[in-house]
C-alpha cells in the first residue's frame, strides 16, 4: 500500500506572515533545526500551507542547534498510538529534529473544537521528537479569511516542541504549592520575563501560569490576567499577538538553544489596562496533548504516565 502522508521538509520558498503576526524570518535555510511537516489526508490549499510554513519557519529561526537523532522504535507502528485515527501510516526513518504530522479534516463547525496538538513521542531527555497537529477544516477556513491561520498555528507548533505539554515531564511546573496560583520555575523565561518584558514584579520569582477554566487550558499556558495578549494565552486576541522573549526562553528551560532575534517587542500590560482595554478573545485554544510515549535509550520505548 503506497502511503498516504506527502512529506514537506521546512523550509521552502519564502512566504510572508499574514497579518500582523509579528517578524518573517524567512524560510531559514541554514537553521541546523530539522522540522519535518508531513501531511497526512488531501493536501490544503497553498493558502493554508503557506501559514504552516511561516509559523515552521519562525520555529526555525528561533532554534539554533541541532537535535539528536533518533530512531522510531518497532513497537511503534501506528498513529493511532498517539490518538489519531484514521491515518495508520508513518515514515520509518530516523527523526533529526521535530516531525509533525498534520491534518485538517472536517471536525464540527466554525467555533466548535478547533482541534488538537502536541507532543506524542518524546526522547530520553522529554524533548519531542514527533507530534501531531489535527485542525477543523470549518475553523482553518475561518481563520486563514481572517489573516489568523499562521498566529494559531505557531501556538499549535509551541505546544508540539513541549511549551506547557512537557513541564510536568521536566519538573518545571509548580501547582502542588497552590493549584489556584501554578508557576512555571524555569530561569530563563523568568529572567526573559522580568529583564525583557517588564514583568519584574509578576515574575519576580517564577513565571504566572493560567490556573483556571478547566481542565482545556490550566497549566499549559501563560497566566491571561498577567499577559494579556501574548501569543502562548489560552486566549487569542483579536488584535497583534507577540511572540515574546519570555516563550523563547521557556524553549531554552526545556532544553533548545534559541536566539530572541525573532522576538517580538511586547511588555506585560499594566493591572488597569488589563481591566479595561484588554482585546476581545477570538479564539480558545484547545486542551493541548500530553506525550504517550517515551523513548527508553535502548531502542525501545516506555507510556508516559498520566499526570
Amino acid at each position: 500500500m503506497r502511503p498516504s502522508f506527502r512529506r514537506l521538509v521546512l523550509p521552502f520558498a519564502a512566504v510572508a506572515l499574514v497579518g500582523s503576526c509579528g517578524k518573517d524570518p524567512g524560510p531559514s535555510e541554514d537553521s541546523p533545526f530539522t522540522l519535518e511537516l508531513i501531511w497526512l489526508g488531501t493536501l490544503p490549499n497553498a493558502s493554508t500551507r503557506s501559514s504552516f510554513d511561516a509559523a515552521g519557519n519562525t520555529i526555525r529561526a528561533t532554534i539554533t542547534a541541532p537535535l539528536t537523532t533518533v530512531a522510531i522504535p518497532p513497537t511503534f507502528t501506528n498513529l493511532s498510538q498517539c490518538g489519531l485515527n484514521g491515518h495508520p501510516d508513518i515514515a520509518r526513518d530516523n527523526i533529526r529534529g521535530l516531525r509533525i504530522y498534520a491534518v485538517i479534516e472536517p471536525i464540527d463547525s466554525v467555533g466548535g473544537t478547533l482541534g488538537q496538538a502536541g507532543p506524542c513521542l518524546i526522547r530520553a531527555n522529554d524533548i519531542p521528537a514527533l507530534g501531531i497537529m489535527r485542525f477543523d477544516s470549518w475553523d482553518v477556513a475561518a481563520l486563514q479569511s481572517s489573516g489568523r491561520l499562521t498566529r494559531v498555528v505557531l501556538h499549535e507548533m509551541l505546544h508540539v516542541l513541549g511549551f506547557g505539554t512537557v513541564w510536568f515531564d521536566q519538573v518545571l511546573i509548580d501547582t502542588v504549592t497552590n493549584a489556584s496560583d501554578a508557576r512555571f520555575l524555569g530561569e530563563n523565561a523568568r529572567a526573559a520575563c522580568a529583564l525583557t518584558n517588564g514583568g519584574a514584579t509578576q515574575c519576580a520569582a517564577t513565571v504566572p501560569v493560567h490556573s483556571a477554566d478547566g481542565e482545556g487550558s490550566r497549566f499549559s499556558h501563560w497566566r491571561e490576567s498577567t499577559f494579556g495578549n501574548e501569543l502562548m494565552t489560552p486566549f487569542l486576541s483579536a488584535g497583534a499577538t507577540p511572540y515574546s522573549a519570555t516563550t523563547i526562553r521557556s524553549l531554552a528551560d526545556l532544553g533548545y538553544q534559541v536566539t530572541l532575534d525573532v522576538a517580538d517587542p511586547y511588555t506585560l500590560p499594566g493591572a488597569a489596562l488589563m481591566a479595561s482595554e484588554a482585546a476581545p478573545s477570538l479564539v480558545t485554544f484547545p486542551e493541548p496533548m500530553l506525550p504517550r510515549w517515551q523513548l527508553d535509550g535502548r531502542g525501545g520505548m516506555r507510556p508516559v504516565r498520566p499526570r
